[in-house]
């Protein structure tokens, strides 16, 4: 990948011998190189060599057949590069020309080294023979060409798959980013309905109950609209938002609702998603408490190893009596957004209370996040492992 990209640089200078020398690399010269050496090793295969010649005179004859073969190797070279630089990317049978044309140089080779060897053109050997040494050259010219253009393809491929692969991350992220907005979108005005029709009801029974409700729903909204649109929250805001909410019911419900919460303060700064815990609490109201005509709700925080776990326990009617059985627009949303923003790696867990009630669980990687300011222009928070 990086020498294609390095490559790609070359060729915008302005010199097409310096594009070719770049283009021999330290893979391709050792290459060439290996397949010299190992074309040279050819002539001592004779097992009787050492009969007519002694080693250091065999040694000399291997040195000068590997210096010609070297020549050889390095002008095949040479015209590889320069053609791989001349001919067009989008040339029709690119490969099959620059192999045709290796071919031919290779016989240009031949004819030249016999003729230096012969004293001259007139004494050239018998054209099988001079065919002969032309392939024995410029076949592994052409074998190299062969594999230099299937490495050049697959890293085409990786390339274009490992393009493709971010652009699929960079969709999956955005419509990852856009059904975090939809669903919390979704919760906003569903906990606002709620809470104003239960002001309304109040007022209407109640005067000074609703008096005092506008009051908490003042200091719920304080609370809650800060957090509405973002994406990250600390435990100890969503803590504090659900102390709000269960405020807020109590005057409602008066002495019919009690709660307790209990939550380590080094757990206070974890990351925690908005809007879940508050859509639990109402949760458990709404189908536990409220066809039980009351009860008790119970929010417990704890850490887990690496995982920060978040229960509301309700000691109301359960699920099995609930009428939706607690699987409404709350839970389904809060199920979406665990998806959404952890990738499986977060779990909603429903369970059943002896004798009543019901208890749900929310465990989520343990990550502590520095709350900013919300009314200044900051980013998002930045997270940090607990």
């Amino acid at each position: 990948m990086h020498g294609n990209i390095g490559l790609a640089r070359a060729r915008g200078g302005t010199s097409l011998l310096a594009r070719a020398a770049y283009a021999l690399d330290r893979q391709r010269l050792a290459a060439v190189a290996l397949l010299t050496l190992l074309l040279s090793l050819r002539a001592l295969v004779s097992p009787a060599l050492l009969d007519f010649l002694s080693p250091g005179e065999v040694a000399l004859a291997w040195l000068e057949h590997f210096v010609e073969l070297a020549v050889i190797a390095a002008a095949l070279l040479a015209a590889f590069a320069v053609l791989e630089e001349v001919l067009p990317v989008g040339m029709a049978l690119r490969l099959a020309v620059m192999c045709a044309l290796l071919l031919g140089l290779s016989v240009v080779l031949a004819v030249l080294l016999h003729a230096y060897y012969s004293g001259g053109f007139e004494r050239l050997p018998p054209a099988l023979r001079m065919l002969a040494d032309s392939l024995r050259w410029g076949l592994p010219a052409v074998f190299l060409a062969l594999i230099a253009d299937v490495h050049h393809r697959a890293l085409q491929a990786d390339s274009a798959a490992h393009t493709a692969e971010l652009a699929r991350a960079q969709l999956e992220h955005g419509e990852s980013e856009q059904q975090l907005a939809l669903l919390q979108a979704q919760l906003e005005p569903h906990f606002l309905f709620n809470m104003l029709a239960n002001v309304r009801r109040l007022y209407q029974t109640r005067p000074q109950a609703g008096v005092d409700a506008i009051g908490s729903l003042m200091r719920y909204l304080r609370v809650a609209l800060p957090q509405l649109r973002s994406r990250r929250a600390s435990l100890g805001e969503e803590i504090a938002l659900a102390r709000a909410y269960l405020d807020l019911f109590q005057v409602r419900m008066g002495a019919q609702l009690g709660f307790v919460i209990e939550v380590d303060a080094e757990l206070e700064g974890a990351e925690f998603p908005p809007m879940l815990l508050v859509t639990l609490v109402e949760n458990a109201i709404k189908h536990g408490l409220d066809p039980a005509g009351g009860g008790m709700v119970e929010v417990r925080a704890r850490r887990r190893r690496d995982l920060l776990e978040v229960t509301v326990l309700d000691d109301g009617v359960g699920f099995g009596a609930a009428a939706s059985s607690g699987t409404g627009v709350g839970l389904v949303n809060v199920r979406r957004q665990l998806v959404a923003r952890y990738q499986g790696r977060a779990a909603l867990t429903l369970a059943a209370r002896e004798p009543r009630g019901a208890k749900v669980t929310i465990a989520i990687p343990l990550r502590r996040v520095q709350v900013v300011a919300r009314n200044t222009a900051a980013g998002s928070p930045a997270q940090e492992p607990c």
